[in-house]
């Protein structure tokens, strides 16, 4: 179950026709009752937060007032906080997304091959729906939905994120909004299996990858490699540009990407004292004056390949933009 940090009495929301997309408070049947379980979840989390605040010598807020105003904005708690009573409504507007089809309407033809079921053993697959369209939206562009909700709990993790429960949220019209016209692009995306196994594949390549160091860099640059690679590798030297930051300039860009190249080169092919030099050679032409390296957080080495992995985040979240918005350009581009 995937809990969004969105709040309403709403009816099932169809977000998009060809992923089978859904979103709706939470479920409170016999055997599938989540509303109740998530109850449970609210007071954990509001105990865990007394412990950090005590931890911490710090005065504890009172969360569940403050969540419960939000949403409810226009009914006043006077005196005493019935606390089972506020959590009960409050969890009573949570919203959930998910997947919602028959045995005979199911992307990807049936069960066996469908991999936007949530299987027991692979967690719920509208997790990664979410954390996709954060990604994909992090780049501004004014074609892309805005603005965009997290997820505030999720059934697929045994460890527990507490204070995500009480993230705050944009206004739940605007965000209910937003997810269609995501929808939209998916379904707009989707033509054939081909199309649905990109979708999958990059949903699951981006998922729950924050760490950003040399694993990180070699999969961000073979996902520019996916988007605009035809025949060999060195056509990035010339395609990527345009894709990284215009903070630089057009030549910048272009040693860039040149040198991008080699450092995700040196580590493939193990050659740690070139991959020495030529990150020191990104470092000098990129970073030295423009930025400032507190050397008590990380060491030089990994200050570069975090803002290595940076950049090259950065254009595979344009690369998706435009094979959403405009294909036929991004096709050009490859085959050009």
């Amino acid at each position: 179950m995937i809990v969004l940090n969105i709040q309403g009495d709403i009816s099932p929301v169809c977000i998009s026709e060809k992923l089978k997309l859904y979103i709706s408070n939470l479920p409170n049947d016999e055997h599938n009752n989540w509303n109740e379980g998530l109850c449970s979840e609210l007071q954990a989390s509001l105990r865990h937060s007394e412990i950090v605040a005590r931890k911490l010598g710090v005065e504890q807020q009172n969360r569940l007032r403050r969540i419960y105003e939000q949403y409810f904005p226009q009914q006043d708690l006077a005196g005493e906080i019935d606390e089972n009573t506020c959590i009960q409504s409050i969890v009573d507007r949570m919203i959930c997304i998910y997947f919602d089809y028959s045995d005979t309407d199911m992307p990807m033809f049936d069960w066996t091959t469908n991999c936007f079921d949530g299987r027991f053993c692979e967690g719920d697959y509208a997790e990664k729906v979410v954390d996709f369209i954060n990604f994909v939206a992090r780049e501004r562009n004014e074609f892309i939905p805005a603005p965009t909700p997290q997820w505030i709990y999720s059934s697929n993790h045994d460890e527990v994120y507490p204070h995500r429960m009480f993230w705050s949220s944009y206004e739940t019209t605007l965000c209910i909004a937003s997810l269609k016209k995501w929808g939209e692009l998916f379904d707009d995306f989707l033509h054939n299996t081909n199309d649905y196994l990109l979708l999958d594949y990059l949903m699951k390549s981006i998922h729950q990858d924050n760490e950003y160091n040399e694993y990180h860099l070699l999969k961000a640059f073979s996902l520019c490699q996916l988007f605009l690679e035809k025949n060999k590798e060195s056509e990035l030297d010339s395609k990527l540009p345009r894709f990284i930051s215009d903070s630089y300039s057009k030549k910048e860009r272009e040693e860039c990407a040149i040198l991008l190249r080699k450092i995700r080169n040196k580590i493939a092919h193990g050659d740690f004292l070139a991959f020495e030099k030529i990150i020191e050679k990104f470092a000098s032409t990129l970073m030295d004056g423009r930025f400032w390296f507190d050397y008590t957080e990380y060491s030089r080495k990994n200050w570069i390949i975090q803002f290595a992995c940076c950049l090259l985040d950065d254009a595979v979240r344009r690369l998706i933009q435009m094979m959403l918005l405009d294909r036929k350009r991004l096709d050009a581009i490859r085959n050009g």
